[in-house]
């Protein structure tokens, strides 16, 4: 017993230098086994057995690791620093937070004057930067005007209207056949018509026409015959073709007249026919361009045929239906 009393009073044992182990220990990085927040405590309770160490984040840590744009949906939580309060957020926000996040896994929001008064679970936050990197900003602004004018009709629905001129000889078998007057074959027929289209970007653009006609035939003895008729009907126009860089279109209507009618002046008197008309009009066009819109001149082929619906005098026709024929020319100024 005495040896050991005397072995502690010596030198060696009675001044021992711990300095450098205080120097070591505050190098370390500070761990703590404890969780004092509402999750740890509960994670301890469930997990009694071991209780891993956990790295104690500084808020100067987490200020120095960065700051980038992200959203909190609706129904995020949010928890206030400095009274430790939830909050609940009530629709999609967009904030700025730092990247790193602290041992509990928070994420610290910045103020828009670099303050930290909140701070958001991880799995409420989605981040924006590959969204943002889409965003090219405008190279011109322009204000919108005070007074917007408005519109009262859309111009696309437009239907610009045309008016034609035709002009060509007749093949009249039918009234060769009516009158048995082999002069009455031959005519003259003028057509004035009004054509409407449509404006669509179609390669075809449909419309309707209203025609107005009429023609001369010859009888023998010096006498004529005077016919004329009222006819509306559809029509179709082509998209203009490039031939030998010239601009040409194909257009067609069929129109029917119940108004047709025709009178023959003879030695004998005259002679009164009433007829019902259906017409078939095909034309090749080229237009060209001019200050009221188109310029348009053509040839065209007609054929006609004509029923008898009422007149004057007996007449015999034959049983095979002859149809009267014109070619002729065209003109007409499309409005724009």
């Amino acid at each position: 017993m005495i040896w050991m009393i005397s072995l502690l009073t010596t030198p060696l044992f009675a001044q021992i230098d711990l300095s450098a182990v205080r120097e070591l220990n505050q190098e370390l990085p500070q761990f703590s086994t404890t969780m004092d927040s509402e999750e740890g405590l509960e994670f301890s309770r469930q997990n009694r057995r071991f209780k891993p160490p956990v790295k104690i984040t500084r808020i100067n840590e987490i200020k120095d690791s960065g700051t980038q744009y992200g959203a909190i949906r609706e129904g995020g939580i949010l928890r206030s620093i400095e009274s430790n309060q939830n909050y609940r957020t009530l629709k999609l926000t967009y904030i700025k937070y730092f990247n790193l996040e602290d041992e509990f896994g928070f994420k610290y929001i910045q103020n828009n004057d670099g303050t930290i008064t909140w701070k958001i679970p991880n799995r409420f936050v989605e981040p924006v930067q590959h969204e943002l990197v889409l965003y090219v900003p405008p190279h011109r602004y322009t204000p919108a005007p005070e007074n917007i004018p408005k519109t009262i009709y859309d111009k696309k629905l437009t239907i610009p209207p045309e008016f034609s001129f035709h002009v060509g000889l007749i093949q009249g078998d039918y009234m060769r056949d009516l009158f048995e007057d082999k002069k009455a074959s031959n005519g003259l027929s003028r057509q004035f018509g009004l054509h409407l289209f449509t404006q669509w970007k179609l390669p075809v653009k449909a419309g309707a026409v209203v025609q107005f006609e009429t023609a001369t035939y010859g009888l023998r003895n010096g006498g004529e015959v005077q016919y004329s008729s009222y006819s509306i009907g559809p029509q179709i126009k082509t998209k203009n073709f490039d031939i030998s860089g010239n601009p040409v279109r194909f257009q067609s209507h069929f129109r029917v007249g119940p108004l047709a009618r025709a009178t023959a002046q003879t030695a004998s008197g005259s002679e009164t026919f009433k007829f019902n008309s259906a017409d078939l009009l095909a034309s090749l066009e080229s237009p060209v361009k001019n200050r009221f819109g188109e310029f348009v001149f053509g040839i065209y082929f007609q054929r006609q045929w004509l029923s008898i619906r009422e007149q004057t005098v007996p007449v015999s026709l034959k049983a095979t239906n002859e149809t009267n024929k014109s070619y002729g020319i065209s003109f007409a100024q499309v409005f724009e």
